[in-house]
C-alpha cells in the first residue's frame, strides 16, 4: 500500500509571493551624483526659487524590470497669494547608463505645486502637511477649500452610501492631499476637485459645487491606489 501523504509530499513548494513593486534607497553614488548635478546646473533655472532641503529620492521597480530612480527637491517657501504658501516639486530622472556628469535630466512632467493657509503678516515656511493645487484651480478656491475641507468631508461622507464604490468607505480616516478642476455638473454653474486620501490606501474624489462664494459636496468617487 502506498502512502497517499508520500505523494503529497512530493508536490513542489509553492514560491513566496513576489511583491508588485520593489522600492530601495538610493546608493552613495546615486546621492553624490545628484548633488553634484544639482549644485552645478539648478539653482539658476530651477521653478520657484533654488531649494533648501535635501532630495527626496524615489526608487522602485517592478520585478524583472531595471531599477527606476527619481529625485524629487521642493523650492524654498514663498507666497503664492496673501492667503497661500507654496512649494514647487520639480522631479529629476537619473539614467545609470549616461556618461557620468549627464545622468540626470529634468522630468518632462510639470513641476507640482504644494499649498498651505499662510499665517498673516508671517513668512512662509516649511508645513508638515501641504495639499498639491493643479495650476488650473484659483487662489480663491484653493484657500476656501483649505479652510473648509473638514467640513467639505464630512458632507461628502453622507454621499458615500449612494455609491457602489464609496459605500464601505464612508468611516475611513481621510488626508485631504489634492484639488484639481472638476468636469460641470447639471445645475451646477461651477465645480472644484477635491482628492482625499485614505488610511487603507484608496483615494476619494469629491466634486465641490461653488455657487455665490459658497461650497457643498455635490458627488463622490472612489477607487483603489
Amino acid at each position: 500500500m502506498v502512502c497517499a501523504c508520500a505523494a503529497h509530499a512530493a508536490r513542489p513548494a509553492t514560491p513566496p509571493a513576489v511583491s508588485a513593486v520593489q522600492t530601495r534607497e538610493p546608493t552613495a553614488e546615486e546621492r553624490e551624483s545628484f548633488d553634484a548635478y544639482y549644485r552645478e546646473q539648478v539653482p539658476a533655472r530651477v521653478s520657484g526659487g533654488s531649494s533648501l532641503f535635501a532630495p527626496n529620492f524615489d526608487i522602485q521597480r517592478r520585478h524583472g524590470q531595471p531599477w527606476q530612480v527619481i529625485a524629487r527637491v521642493d523650492s524654498s517657501p514663498r507666497h503664492h497669494s496673501p492667503e497661500l504658501c507654496r512649494q514647487v516639486r520639480t522631479s529629476y530622472i537619473y539614467d545609470a547608463k549616461a556618461p557620468k556628469g549627464q545622468r540626470w535630466t529634468p522630468s518632462a512632467a510639470a513641476p507640482e505645486w504644494y499649498v498651505w493657509l499662510a499665517t498673516p503678516k508671517v513668512i512662509c515656511t516649511a508645513a508638515q502637511y501641504t495639499v498639491k493645487m493643479d495650476p488650473a484651480a484659483s487662489n480663491d478656491d484653493a484657500a476656501a477649500l483649505l479652510r473648509q475641507h473638514r467640513e467639505l468631508l464630512q458632507r461628502a461622507r453622507l454621499l458615500f452610501a449612494g455609491n457602489s464604490g464609496c459605500a464601505r468607505q464612508r468611516s475611513l480616516i481621510f488626508r485631504f492631499s489634492a484639488m484639481e478642476p472638476a468636469p460641470p455638473a447639471n445645475g451646477a454653474p461651477q465645480m472644484v476637485g477635491m482628492v482625499f486620501e485614505s488610511d487603507r490606501d484608496t483615494r476619494v474624489r469629491v466634486a465641490v459645487r461653488k455657487n455665490r462664494g459658497e461650497y457643498a459636496a455635490w458627488n463622490v468617487s472612489c477607487a483603489a491606489d
